[in-house]
């Protein structure tokens, strides 16, 4: 599962001005999600580095740094072994449309938050 992280957490509103408190919280309890639920998460940012880092588990956190969170994405569908098996989370509607051709699969971020509760 590959999240566009500033994308979703705009789209989920939890992100509102520089305070990031709850958008650190939003990524621990993703990280408690992925780990009951199996799931292999990496979560992708633009900008600079804002979040405690995490490089391996369940839930990996990046940052595009130079490029943009949406290259990373198509680069990391693109080089899926079983593109079918990839889920993007997006509101970008371009991203989805971009990933979709690619044979990746795509929820919003209202699915995600649907899905990242049910049965924890």
């Amino acid at each position: 599962m590959i999240v566009d992280g500033d994308n979703v957490l705009r789209g989920l509103r939890i992100v509102q001005g520089t305070n990031l408190a709850k958008a650190e919280q939003f990524l621990q309890r993703l990280e408690l999600a992925a780990a009951a639920k199996d799931w292999e998460v990496i979560v992708i940012f633009d900008g600079p580095e804002r979040f405690l880092p995490r490089e391996s588990g369940p839930l990996v956190v990046r940052y595009a740094r130079g490029k943009t969170a949406d290259t990373l994405i198509e680069r990391t569908v693109y080089q899926a072994p079983d593109r079918t098996q990839v889920v993007v989370v997006t509101e970008d509607r371009a991203e989805a449309n971009l990933v979709l051709g690619l044979g990746a699969r795509v929820w919003t971020s209202q699915r995600f938050l649907e899905e990242m509760s049910d049965k924890i």
